[in-house]
């Protein structure tokens, strides 16, 4: 029971704290009120450049989606491309890695 109670807990926490579990390294710019989610560079059909990478925990489809999402907004970038998954060093857990994109003008 005590095993369920942790998981639930985690979720909660991970559901509820987004954004700040996203790692950033990378420029930021103005905030914007939409981004492109991509899962291929090759989907996106606009020049841009990349302006920093991005990791969250492998939380699901739609939380990372949704975290990716919304810190992008913050950092100003109009569109996400998810790269992939990559294990921690320990194994025990997994982490969404992406790029940032700033459309040229």
């Amino acid at each position: 029971m005590k095993h369920y109670f942790a998981i639930i807990m985690t979720s909660c926490l991970l559901l509820s704290s987004c954004s700040a579990l996203v790692n950033y390294i990378g420029d930021k710019y103005p905030s914007t009120t939409t981004v492109d989610i991509f899962y291929s560079a090759h989907d996106v059909k606009k020049e841009y450049k990349v302006i920093g990478h991005l990791t969250y925990p492998n939380a699901g489809t739609d939380a990372v989606r949704s975290a990716m999402e919304n810190y992008g907004k913050k950092i100003g970038a109009d569109a996400i491309v998810i790269i992939g998954i990559e294990s921690s060093k320990d194994a025990q857990s997994t982490v969404v890695t992406a790029d940032a994109l700033k459309y040229d003008k």
